[in-house]
C-alpha cells in the first residue's frame, strides 16, 4: 500500500510542475445540441427483486448492517458527498488504469451507500460499453440498456431498473459494442447527459467508465462529468499506470483514489 501511496503522491507532484499540467480543453467538444432528449418518466421504472444472498456472494455489501466493508463505503460516501456538495457537483465517474482492479464493484457499492444515506436519489449508469458488468452484480440477465437507446431508439424510460433498493436506479449498458467511443461522442449522448444531470436537483449520478488505458472511451466521456474517482489495486496497478492515469484526468475533476485488494486489512475502530 505504501508503494501505491508514493506513486499517487509522485504523480500528483509531477502533474503540478510547471509545464506538466494538462492543456485545458477548449470548451465542450465538437458536440452540438441536436434533437431534444426523450422525456424521462421515472414512474415507469422497472422494479426487480434482487436476491440478498446473491448480492452478498457478489460482494455487494454496502446496504448491510453491522458490516465492516459497508462501514468503509460509508466513509468513502461521506468524503464524496462533502466534495460534491461544496462544489455543486452531481455526476461522478469511477474508472481505473486497467481492468480487473474492482472499479465496477466500487461503483456499485458506492452508489448503494449513497442511496442508503437517504438525502439523494442515485442513478448508477454502466458506460463500460465494451464490457458491461453492473447488471451482473445484481443478478440481472442481459437487460436492454443505453446501447439500445442509441441503436434501436428504445425509450430511455424503459431502460431504468430499480433493484429493490430504495432511491437507487440502474441504467444498464445493454449489449456490448466495440464502437463505443463513437457512440459516447454523439450529440444524442450529450443531450442525454444534460437531461440526466438536470432533471432532478437531488439526484447523484455515478458512472462506471472503462479503464483509462484500455481505450479512449473514458477520455471521451470525462469532459461530461463533474468529478472522477480512480480505483487502483495493490499488487496489480503499477506506478507508471497510476502516473499515466492521473495525467489523463483533469486535475480539478480528480476526487481521489480508492485502493483495492490491499494486504493491509483496515477497518473502522469499534465504537
Amino acid at each position: 500500500m505504501e508503494r501505491i501511496h508514493k506513486a499517487l503522491e509522485k504523480a500528483r507532484e509531477q502533474r503540478n510542475r510547471p509545464g506538466n499540467k494538462p492543456q485545458p480543453r477548449t470548451g465542450k467538444p465538437n458536440y452540438v445540441t441536436a434533437a431534444a432528449v426523450q422525456e424521462i418518466k421515472y414512474t415507469q421504472t422497472q422494479t426487480v427483486e434482487i436476491s440478498q444472498q446473491l448480492l452478498k456472494q457478489n460482494r455487494v455489501v454496502a446496504h448491510l448492517k453491522d458490516n465492516e466493508t459497508a462501514d468503509l463505503f460509508k466513509i468513502l460516501r461521506t468524503k464524496v458527498l462533502q466534495r460534491m456538495s461544496i462544489n455543486g457537483w452531481n455526476m461522478l465517474a469511477v474508472t481505473s488504469p486497467t481492468a480487473g482492479v474492482g472499479k465496477s464493484l466500487t461503483a456499485v457499492n458506492l452508489a448503494i451507500s449513497l442511496a442508503m444515506e437517504g438525502n439523494h436519489s442515485v442513478l448508477l449508469a454502466d458506460l463500460d460499453l465494451r464490457r458491461p458488468n453492473i447488471h451482473h452484480y445484481f443478478g440481472i440477465s442481459s437487460p436492454k440498456g443505453i446501447v439500445d437507446y442509441f441503436t434501436d431508439d428504445v425509450p430511455i424510460n424503459e431502460l431504468f431498473i430499480n433493484p429493490s433498493i430504495e432511491r437507487l436506479v440502474l441504467l444498464p449498458a445493454g449489449k456490448p459494442i466495440r464502437q463505443s467511443s463513437e457512440l459516447l461522442a454523439t450529440p444524442k449522448m450529450l443531450n442525454l447527459v444534460n437531461e440526466l444531470k438536470n432533471r432532478y436537483s437531488d439526484r447523484l449520478i455515478i458512472v462506471d467508465l472503462p479503464p483509462l488505458m484500455s481505450s479512449d472511451d473514458a477520455m471521451v466521456f470525462l469532459p461530461y462529468v463533474d468529478a472522477c474517482l480512480l480505483v487502483v489495486a495493490e499488487g496489480l496497478t503499477t506506478n507508471p499506470e497510476i502516473e499515466r492515469s492521473l495525467q489523463l484526468i483533469e486535475e480539478k475533476k480528480y476526487l481521489g483514489s480508492v485502493l483495492n485488494k490491499s494486504a493491509e486489512i483496515w477497518s473502522p475502530a469499534a465504537y
